[in-house]
């Protein structure tokens, strides 16, 4: 009784903890970023939520990453981006409903395709017309476990430690959960 008991309990855990954390999302999927790829309908077959993260990975020597206005998006200019990236690994985490948008500054590349409006939703209220979350312990088939990226390279004159922090907080936070998770796991078994 005390082993179903347990299990029932375990199970419970495990269910919460796979709902604090969002889903990770490859941009591109196993194709990554590049400007042969339709990246609108990539986008538009994923329903992104307050704290998942898109991952950008790419050739570093012929890409970079973006993130720009919707006006600056519309019109693929990237000189007074947001934020730039160059890595060729870089997360983005996303913290608030709304739109964000991306795009490569490499010369032609935005033209040719290679940007993407990705479209936030509140996790508490999903529109009815949008595909439901994952369920708890199941990731969706393009969600890869991958560590947060380097540090941002911003244009603009600050520390470029804001993204950077909030990648490590986020990978922080999601090891001390699996660390408590393993430690409860242990005392009830």
């Amino acid at each position: 009784m005390a082993s179903a008991e347990n299990a029932v309990f375990i199970s419970t855990i495990i269910g919460l903890f796979a709902t604090c954390f969002g889903a990770v999302y490859m941009v591109g999927d196993a194709s990554g970023w590049h400007p042969m790829l339709d990246y609108q309908k990539w986008a538009s077959s994923k329903t992104f939520y307050v704290g998942d993260i898109v991952r950008f990975e790419y050739n570093s020597i012929f890409h970079d990453v973006r993130e720009v206005t919707e006006r600056n998006y519309k019109s693929c200019n990237g000189t007074k981006a947001i934020s730039t990236h160059y890595s060729g690994n870089d997360s983005f985490s996303m913290e608030r409903p709304g739109h964000r948008y991306f795009i490569c500054g490499f010369r032609d590349h935005c033209q040719h395709g290679q940007k993407v409006d990705i479209d936030v939703h509140d996790a508490s209220s999903p529109s009815p017309k949008l595909s439901p979350r994952p369920s708890p312990g199941r990731a969706p088939t393009s969600s890869l476990p991958l560590p947060p990226s380097p540090t941002a390279h911003n244009p603009a004159p600050n520390d470029g430690s804001t993204e950077s922090n909030v990648s490590s907080l986020h990978f922080s936070s999601l090891l001390i959960a699996t660390k408590s998770l393993a430690l409860i796991v242990l005392l009830f078994l």
